[in-house]
């Protein structure tokens, strides 16, 4: 019996040996690990394309006209599945009410309005068909900072064309009918009631697509296109014909105004992400990050500044560099917040009665004649205290809106029913992160504790300030500075 037990373990270990060596092969000739995969390659612009680029031989664009019936069923079919869904409708209504809210805030009858309404929509029975397409233009870019390795181990630079900025010309046609209603208060309490159907509306759309300075969308009529509408109003019961000319004529002028070249909006979405309107990510997505050593970053020259303003009178004028790093662009310009941070705040309001609890504070336009609007008190347990408001906050966007004044943050937030994403810009002193607070990173330089901020060299002054080291040239037009990098240990 014995016997047989160590035969049969023998065996069965005999075996199991064979399979290793027949899977493993321990004897064989070693084999180098499987190469990793370059995950992130540069775009390339296949040849079939580039060759069609250069098509076009009647001098209106670099390719041939080409019919876009085949891409017009296909919109059809995806506009004939998603007319009806609450997705695509509430896209459109939010879209339109933009509209009619920009209009009543900048137009000087906006000032007799007190409400504007959408009462019905209907997005009509066609898409949009496209009968022809080309390219107008294109721009290319060399891209010399690719580098390719070879087999041997070495590295070689190669060039690559990027597509920097491409001009699309689009015959459009439209006969859908889209039609909407809209209900109108008028400061005296007077009902008013506007219809406009969308009859017809046939040219040709520029489409540009670019890079520069982000990457953005754009799209205009290249002349005023054939328009066609029916419109029907009446105010506290009666007709008003006699006002049906002058609607159709301040329709088409703000057609003309708005969409026709060279008057065109900046787009994002869908296509592109709003560069300005991002996020930051959370203060806890980096505190697991350890940070060790330093950075410094030397700024040795900036162009195209107004030095002749200086040999006059020097002590009237500041001269400042500030750096950044962010994955955004660089969005503040004063000397007064140097570490900002992005948040998204949900504000809800369910009852037009209930006082949102904010108050303002006046600041002048910046630069770019918008006015910034500041938040100067949060009342306590009021709306805003519910969704994090502080004092200081700087209100950026609502519901991807920008905000440029005062006023229209008024009309955002107490003329709306329901949940608004309001994008804020947040001194980084005043950012409250119990992960931080939990585990709080501290950095003393030059024995001085800096608050959670890692500075080379030497600790700055309190702000606002200004670079350590700059040097002018009278006779030139540019500023060499050193500047010396702080940024936030998390």
């Amino acid at each position: 019996m014995l016997a047989f037990l160590l035969g049969t373990l023998f065996g069965a270990a005999l075996v199991l040996f064979i399979i290793l060596i027949l899977v493993v092969d321990p004897w064989g000739p070693k084999v180098s690990p499987p190469p990793f995969i370059d995950q992130y390659r540069p775009v390339e612009i296949p040849k079939e394309l580039r060759d069609f680029l250069k098509t076009g031989d009647d001098g209106q664009g670099i390719s041939r006209w080409e019919s876009c019936h085949s891409i017009s069923v296909f919109l059809h079919m995806l506009f004939q599945e998603h007319k009806d869904t609450r997705l695509l409708r509430r896209w459109f209504h939010k879209r339109l009410q933009i509209e009619l809210n920009d209009i009543s805030t900048r137009s000087a009858a906006g000032r007799l309005i007190q409400e504007i309404r959408i009462r019905d929509l209907s997005l009509g029975t066609k898409f949009p068909r496209i009968n022809a397409i080309r390219v107008e233009n294109v721009e290319m870019a060399e891209d010399k900072n690719i580098f390719e390795w070879l087999k041997s181990g070495l590295s070689i630079m190669t060039v690559n064309y990027l597509l920097q900025k491409i001009t699309l010309l689009i015959d459009m046609d439209y006969t859908g009918g889209f039609e909407t209603s809209i209900d109108v208060t008028t400061v005296f309490g007077k009902k008013a009631n506007l219809s406009i159907k969308l009859t017809k509306l046939a040219g040709l759309v520029r489409l540009i697509l670019s890079r520069k300075p982000y990457s953005h969308w754009s799209s205009s009529f290249i002349s005023t296109p054939e328009l066609g509408t029916e419109v029907s109003s009446q105010i506290q019961g009666h007709q008003l014909k006699r006002l049906i000319p002058l609607i159709k004529e301040s329709i088409r002028r703000a057609l003309q105004r708005k969409h026709v070249w060279p008057n065109y909006k900046i787009r994002y979405r869908p296509l592109f992400p709003n560069p300005f309107l991002q996020p930051s990510p959370p203060l806890s997505a980096f505190a697991h990050i350890k940070i060790e050593g330093g950075l410094e970053v030397t700024v040795l020259q900036a162009s195209r500044l107004k030095a002749a303003l200086l040999e006059k009178d020097p002590s009237c004028y500041v001269v400042y560099c500030t750096a950044t790093l962010d994955h955004r662009p660089f969005m503040q310009s004063s000397t007064d917040f140097a570490h900002s941070f992005s948040v998204m705040l949900t504000f809800s309001r369910h009852d037009m009665n209930t006082p949102t609890g904010l108050i303002f504070e006046k600041s002048p336009s910046n630069a770019n004649g918008s006015r910034p609007v500041r938040v100067a008190i949060v009342e306590e347990g009021s709306l805003a205290e519910k969704a994090a408001f502080k004092p200081g906050d700087t209100l950026i966007a609502i519901n991807n809106v920008p905000i440029r004044s005062e006023r229209q943050v008024v009309r955002f937030l107490q003329q709306t029913i329901g949940d608004l994403l309001v994008l804020v810009d947040r001194n980084l002193d005043d950012i409250d992160d119990d992960a931080l607070k939990e585990d709080p990173v501290e950095s003393t330089i030059n024995g001085n504790n800096d608050d959670g901020f890692v500075c080379l060299g030497e600790v700055p002054p309190p702000r606002p300030t200004i670079p350590e080291r700059r040097s002018l040239s009278p006779g030139s037009d540019s500023v060499a500075v050193s500047y010396k990098i702080c940024f936030a240990a998390v």
